[in-house]
């Protein structure tokens, strides 16, 4: 038991920190055209206001048991809500937060209310702040284009900075909107492989009412 809950720690880490990276890019090996092209996709997301996601992630370890996280993400500028769901191997940790202005809260199920808690880092970057990491890297390559579902995407892959060269992110961005419709993270460490899947559904970009970023 104490061996599972170790891996599932370390699980839940590496998804935190790969969504916390899962965009941190600047183009190149594309043509001048396609990378306007993507600029001007990428800016529709940085001036959403208001959105509602669900985003599911599964982790595979070679080896190991596979970690599934659902989550639900509200984002209103400036407010950012997420509920996160993962189980790994029958145990399961849930647990909710809050970005306001004034820091990250997380909800204290024992009392039923919200704490400030200044060392919480929020799991899932903001529209704004994955656009950010995706214009200011050196990584990006335009693969091409797909369709998902009927809507259209562009196909990007790069090396997250953070983590070093060993991991490789393919990302499928909505050319309507400028945000994520499912991404792939290969991560290579001396003989282990880790394999995330990221599936984003479930967008509404109607306006999400302040008290939804309650935290009394």
């Amino acid at each position: 038991m104490e061996k599972q809950k170790a891996l599932f720690g370390i699980i839940v880490l590496l998804v935190c920190s790969l969504l916390m990276i899962s965009g941190c890019t600047k183009q190149q090996g594309s043509d001048q055209t396609s990378i306007e092209s993507l600029q001007t996709i990428l800016e529709k997301a940085a001036i959403i206001e208001s959105v509602y996601y669900e985003l599911d992630i599964s982790t595979t370890i070679a080896g190991s048991a596979e970690q599934i996280t659902t989550m639900k993400i509200w984002q209103k500028t400036p407010y950012l809500k997420e509920e996160v769901n993962s189980t790994t191997g029958g145990i399961t940790t849930t647990f909710t937060v809050i970005k306001r202005p004034e820091g990250i809260y997380r909800n204290d199920t024992t009392l039923n209310t919200y704490q400030l808690d200044p060392l919480m880092v929020i799991p899932q970057l903001s529209t704004a702040d994955m656009v950010n990491d995706l214009q200011n890297n050196q990584t990006l390559t335009i693969l091409g284009i797909e369709t998902i579902d009927g809507m259209t995407a562009t196909v990007i892959q790069y090396t997250p900075s953070q983590v070093g060269n060993s991991t490789t992110m393919k990302m499928w961005i909505w050319n309507e909107k400028g945000v994520p419709l499912k991404a792939l993270s290969t991560q290579t460490s001396e003989e282990t492989t880790i394999m995330m899947e990221y599936e984003y559904s479930n967008y509404s970009f109607s306006d999400i009412p302040d008290s939804t970023f309650n935290v009394e």
